[in-house]
């Protein structure tokens, strides 16, 4: 669900008047913690085992000149979203959810194709 607030000022009727347009702002449910049930819930991810062990030296990701390769923290260590990353399940929830920033991205994507393979047919 979304909610629009427009802006009042004092020259909102000098602005109507005129015709210049006021700004207006949408805001998803989901920026005032409000719970959709048509919206499909993020589905947990299941933490799988790190690759690297704690304490192994990470070699070749230090990137600073004088910089020394990092070590390896525990799997607890490291934030609950790093682990989603690589998670189709949750990847193909986020796009389905009509208020995540993802969803919007993957149909802009679909729209920019199909009006590219619109395109290359005419010509």
């Amino acid at each position: 669900m979304l909610r629009s607030f427009t802006s009042t000022r004092p020259l909102a009727a000098f602005r109507l008047a005129t015709g210049i347009q006021t700004r207006s702002i949408q805001l998803s449910a989901r920026a005032f913690n409000a719970q959709d049930s048509s919206a499909p819930a993020t589905p947990k991810a299941k933490r799988a085992a790190s690759s690297a062990p704690e304490g192994m030296v990470l070699k070749g990701i230090n990137y600073m000149k004088d910089g020394k390769d990092p070590i390896a923290l525990a799997d607890d260590a490291y934030p609950e979203w790093l682990w989603e990353i690589n998670d189709p399940e949750i990847r193909k929830a986020r796009v389905a959810d009509p208020l995540d920033k993802k969803h919007h991205k993957e149909a802009r994507r679909q729209a920019i194709k199909a009006d590219n393979f619109i395109r290359d047919r005419k010509t």
